[in-house]
């Protein structure tokens, strides 16, 4: 391993390689730069990451000119480079990422990208993420990381060997941070019936968004739950803090606040780990009482949930939903539960809806859907017929809406 400007890592990187950029809260911003400012050097560079919660500076200058970009989970900042088609989509579960981005897979990575503690003792610690980035790091073949004297050394599958390392630069810049959405009444009234879903001893999943992180600053009030999930937010503080028990928290990844990132480092209750322990289907289907809580964009009569497309452009990606439902459906105390408002917020559109549209994709398919929830209830649909299922989903919809679906489902 050398130490070097991180002008030098990019000129370390060969034109039509394949790169991977770390997502989350992760954020290399003097790679990026650098990157922007040796943009010229490439006409073939193809970038790849995860979802970003920063402003994707490194999109900046130079795509379709000097490199291109694929993501497999999207973010509302991309909405208009998706519109012009100016980027592209992987779809890929959560945890098939590294299974493609592996050095036997179809899109073989030649540079990974990671951010770490500095150096001690020969290892370096990922932090506040480290999902894919055991595994990316063994397929690449060069790895190049910024040692930020910022990033927590966190509990758990946390550290690499310094020698797994190509080249390094240092960095003091501030992490990543996450805001929470917006959290309305009606999402208030969404949480108050997911939380009546989960039972005392369960082990709970939790994805991104408003109603999502409520539900988990509130959990520590259900007996014994414990935690196990992909990411978490600043909720996870008060989680811990006010649960009458010790409980345990696995997770991959945390995106939040400065807060949060001093907390984890503290508390060896939260342990994060790679996603083969937090996504896999063995792991997840061996914790009792498992409960899946995610959102979705919208959900048609049938059952089958849109989580990723509006109008036909991407805003999210198809995530590891389906690999913890996966998990879940083996288990006769497993649980999933997709949590989403009656309508879109201007209350104009229904996300109840009589049926997919014709290029929206189905992010989860109506055989694993279990329970879906709105301000308006709960609809039970494993188990149920296609005429059963449009009724309870319709008994949930918005009541301006209901008359409208009414009469309308697959095949009655």
């Amino acid at each position: 391993m050398r130490i070097v400007a991180a002008q030098e890592t990019v000129r370390a990187i060969a034109d039509g390689s394949r790169l991977i950029l770390p997502h989350g809260c992760v954020e290399p911003t003097r790679f990026y730069e650098a990157l922007q400012n040796e943009r010229d050097r490439f006409r073939s560079l193809q970038l790849y990451s995860g979802l970003q919660f920063g402003d994707y500076s490194f999109l900046r200058n130079g795509l379709g000119d000097n490199f291109t970009y694929a993501t497999w989970q999207a973010s509302a900042r991309l909405r208009p480079l998706f519109r012009e088609h100016k980027i592209d989509f992987l779809p890929i579960r959560f945890r098939d990422v590294v299974r493609i981005f592996a050095a036997d897979g179809p899109v073989p990575p030649d540079v990974v990208v990671i951010q770490t503690s500095p150096p001690q003792d020969g290892y370096v610690n990922l932090g506040i993420s480290v999902s894919l980035y055991r595994d990316l790091v063994a397929a690449a073949r060069m790895v190049i990381a910024e040692f930020n004297m910022n990033m927590p050394a966190t509990h758990g599958e946390t550290r690499i060997a310094v020698e797994e390392i190509g080249l390094a630069y240092e960095s003091d810049s501030p992490l990543g941070v996450y805001t929470t959405p917006r959290f309305s009444e009606r999402d208030a009234q969404i949480v108050e019936r997911v939380l009546g879903l989960v039972a005392p001893g369960s082990w709970v999943q939790l994805g991104v968004g408003a109603i999502p992180d409520a539900v988990l600053s509130r959990l520590w009030q259900i007996p014994d739950v414990n935690i196990h999930s992909g990411m978490l937010t600043d909720g996870l503080i008060e989680f811990v803090e006010q649960s009458r028990h010790r409980p345990r928290v696995v997770t991959g990844e945390v995106c939040g606040t400065a807060k949060l990132y001093d907390y984890v480092a503290r508390c060896d209750a939260v342990e994060m780990h790679p996603s083969r322990t937090t996504h896999d289907f063995v792991p997840i289907s061996r914790l009792p009482k498992f409960v899946s809580i995610n959102s979705a964009v919208e959900v048609d009569l049938y059952g089958q949930v849109n989580g990723e497309t509006i109008d036909g452009v991407q805003i999210s990606g198809v995530g590891g939903s389906l690999d913890f439902i996966d998990g879940e459906s083996v288990l006769p105390t497993g649980k999933s539960i997709v949590a989403l408002p009656s309508t879109t917020e201007d209350g104009k559109r229904s996300k109840i809806v009589a049926q997919l549209g014709a290029r929206t994709p189905t992010t989860i398919p109506r055989f694993s859907v279990d329970c879906v929830v709105t301000e308006y209830g709960v609809a039970q649909l494993r188990g149920r017929t296609l005429r059963q299922r449009a009724e309870a989903l319709r008994a949930i919809a918005h009541p301006s809406f209901q008359d409208e679906l009414v009469g309308v489902s697959a095949g009655v």
